[in-house]
């Protein structure tokens, strides 16, 4: 008989935390929740605004109700890390995501496409971009290469370059960011929120 340190009645979340290649999901879980919480605007999400530009303006505008508080999260956090942050930071910090849009998808249809992209992997999701624009496939190739989307559509809107390359890189490790490492870890710790 073999005893057990731990009941046996592991709830399924302990077990699904506990596997280090899937860390990554538990911060998708907690966005994925806090996409549904209400953020309300103070200072500096207001500061935020005034700050784009009119393209600028036009690309968060056009996110959902839930990609806009995730950016309201954002902006923010990195307040919180940074007691006066530069105009270019906070712009980067919030637009980041903007590429999104383009695929069509809601939070759920998001989740399904990571899910897909994960399992399949991102080599064969890269080769959906060829198949019908109206087709699932191609919309889940263009929400995974959002950020390419979002630092293409940024640059057209003439946004700063840390923006840009914030976009472009944000789900990229420190060392293949073209940002200064250290202004790399404060955005990655905003994103966070």
């Amino acid at each position: 008989m073999t005893s057990y340190s731990k009941p046996i009645d592991l709830h399924i979340h302990e077990l699904y935390y506990d596997c280090k290649s899937l860390r990554f999901y538990k911060t998708l879980d907690w966005r994925f929740v806090c996409s549904f919480l209400p953020s309300k605007g103070n200072a500096e999400t207001n500061k935020f605004l005034t700050l784009l530009n009119p393209g600028e303006l036009r690309l968060f505008e056009a996110q959902n109700k839930f990609d806009k508080r995730h950016s309201f999260r954002n902006v923010k956090k990195l307040h919180a890390l940074l007691d006066n942050p530069a105009p270019d930071i906070i712009i980067a910090c919030g637009l980041h995501d903007v590429g999104k849009v383009q695929s069509g998808f809601g939070v759920v249809g998001r989740v399904f496409a990571s899910c897909v992209a994960t399992i399949v992997g991102l080599h064969r999701v890269d080769v959906w971009t060829r198949n019908n624009p109206n087709s699932v496939t191609h919309r889940i190739a263009t929400y995974v290469q959002h950020p390419e989307i979002g630092a293409s559509l940024l640059s057209e809107a003439q946004s700063n370059l840390i923006a840009v390359t914030w976009a472009r890189d944000h789900h990229k490790r420190l060392e293949e960011s073209a940002l200064e490492p250290s202004l790399f870890v404060i955005l990655s710790k905003a994103d966070s929120a």
